[in-house]
């Protein structure tokens, strides 16, 4: 039977993409310079620059290797010989490289380098480009060896073909730059943020590539607070019904007690498995399936993510052997009223509430891409108790709100390239109702009324869904957190447009008024059944 192909995708801020810093061992520094506490020299995966052959004392394997000596064939020698060649794969060994500093031998690299802003915070990027090298360290063994002893645990499970879609780090001397072509987070002050066109740009590069018919399923490897997010999205946008699984890392690859290495092979069954068809995107961490809807980081640490919104959200495990129990209901991949393929080249919209008059807004490009500045700036607004400054319903009270209309309606009209031409609020209100202060429905009325849908979520971990009311501004969220919700809100924008416009968005007429309740239906069906 032939193995499954698998393509992996590189994205931002990826802890199970990178690595600790890369540390001289104590081996390669002088006399006088400091050297590392403890027992033993640490050791880094590295190839030999040529064969050498070496010598391996017997029964160092194990402390009770030689209490079973007469299991053991007996040549006569207290060792065993063998070659080591560069093509054997990397080998851990002694770090030797020093860094340069004018001097004639150099200096140690440490890893207060990374802290160290008049050395340009080391120089050195400790991410990986793509995930070819993290995949070769697993299937060597470095981190540990399959159930039955032995290494290459995924080569034996799959293909794979290694793509940078929004990946940790990249390659300065081909012109890559941060926050631009690659998004680290670490050293933090060049750490880097992907923007919402990158959204765009992930879904395109995804969507391409399994549209090429090259693969039998898809592993999204994303930085453990933002996988949610990401994965989420893609769940709504990327039409196919094969296995996509996002995962993440609470540990740098190659630390103490790392676990991506161990979800990355956990993924890698779960696609060769053949039970991911149909079930849309799930998360896998911890030898847990997560529906893509409700995975959710709790802590930081392995065991820390959780299911939210409702009672379920855990499809089953993937452990040695991959079960599925529970499979989703709602719309999601190939289902999705928002995926990429049911998009409309443009949206349109009715533009004002007292005309039917529409606008249009082109969502994708020639090519059938979608385009970036489609991507709607979603505001988060929170409600809390005790947070009220006066006893007002007065919208101009909420000066955040207020100013955030006012810059999407510069954009909105702006005519700079890349502006955006959606904008959108959610607001995380009371737990159960998903209430807020007077001065906070006002002032996101206004938003509705200037065409900017908002969206209404209950704060916390909702588990029931939020009670409807088809006559508010508002789309009510479902049992949606405010962060899946805005992903949502974005997708829904690609296909519904705009709210309409009131000619005097503080003051809508009953006729403006009924057509964004009409308008926000729409939205409602999507946020219902997603």
């Amino acid at each position: 039977m032939s193995k499954p192909r698998i393509a992996v995708f590189s994205g931002p801020r990826a802890t199970i993409a990178n690595t600790p810093s890369l540390v001289t061992s104590n081996k390669g520094r002088d006399e006088g310079e400091r050297q590392l506490e403890g027992r033993f020299d640490h050791l880094v995966p590295q190839r030999l620059h040529e064969p050498v052959r070496v010598r391996i004392e017997k029964f160092s394997a194990h402390p009770l290797e030689s209490d079973a000596a007469e299991v053991y064939h007996d040549d006569g020698k207290p060792y065993y010989e063998v070659e080591l060649r560069p093509e054997d794969g990397a080998y851990p060994l002694p770090y030797m490289a020093r860094r340069g500093d004018g001097s004639a031998d150099g200096t140690p690299f440490e890893d207060g380098d990374q802290r160290d802003a008049s050395i340009g915070y080391g120089g050195r990027q400790s991410y990986f480009p793509d995930a070819s090298r993290l995949f070769e360290d697993i299937d060597r063994g470095l981190s540990g060896r399959g159930h039955d002893g032995a290494a290459s645990e995924l080569d034996r499970l799959a293909e794979f073909d290694f793509v940078r879609v929004l990946p940790p780090s990249g390659y300065t001397k081909q012109g890559e730059v941060g926050g631009r072509d690659f998004f680290p987070y670490s050293p933090r002050p060049l750490g880097k943020f992907p923007p919402n066109a990158a959204m765009a740009r992930a879904l395109n590069i995804v969507q391409q590539t399994v549209d090429s018919g090259r693969y039998d399923g898809f592993i999204w490897l994303e930085g453990s607070p933002h996988v949610e997010e990401t994965l989420y999205w893609l769940s709504l946008v990327v039409d196919t019904d094969l296995p996509f699984v996002g995962i993440s890392s609470q540990r740098p690859h190659g630390a103490l007690a790392n676990d991506g290495d161990r979800n990355i092979v956990d993924a890698t069954r779960y696609i060769a498995s053949g039970l991911g068809t149909g079930l849309g995107a799930v998360g896998i961490v911890d030898e847990q399936i997560f529906a893509a809807r409700a995975f959710k980081k709790g802590d930081a640490r392995p065991g820390g993510y959780r299911a939210t919104g409702g009672h379920g959200g855990v499809l089953g495990s993937a452990g040695h052997e991959v079960r599925v129990w529970f499979r989703p209901a709602y719309r999601t991949t190939g289902t999705s009223a928002v995926a990429a393929a049911r998009l409309p080249a443009e949206a349109t919209f009715q533009e004002y509430g007292d005309s039917p008059a529409t606008a249009t807004i082109s969502v994708k490009d020639g090519d059938g891409s979608l385009r970036g500045d489609v991507i709607a700036p979603v505001h988060v607004v929170k409600y809390g108790h005790y947070m009220a400054e006066e006893d007002t319903a007065d919208p101009e009270a909420e000066v955040d709100i207020m100013a955030r209309i006012e810059r999407g309606l510069a954009q909105e009209a702006s005519t700079e390239p890349g502006a955006p031409k959606f904008h959108g609020f959610v607001l995380e209100g009371a737990a159960g109702t998903g209430s807020a202060l007077h001065s906070q429905m006002a002032a996101l009325a206004v938003a509705a009324c200037n065409g900017m849908p908002v969206v209404r979520v209950s704060r916390g971990d909702p588990e029931g869904a939020l009670p409807s009311n088809p006559n508010d501004l508002t789309i009510e969220g479902n049992n949606l957190d405010a962060t899946k919700a805005r992903v949502l809100l974005r997708a829904a924008m690609l296909r519904l447009g705009r709210l309409p416009k009131a000619r005097d968005p503080r003051n809508p007429t009953a006729l403006e008024r009924e057509a964004s309740v009409a308008a926000i239906a729409r939205y409602q069906e999507i946020f219902d059944t997603h």
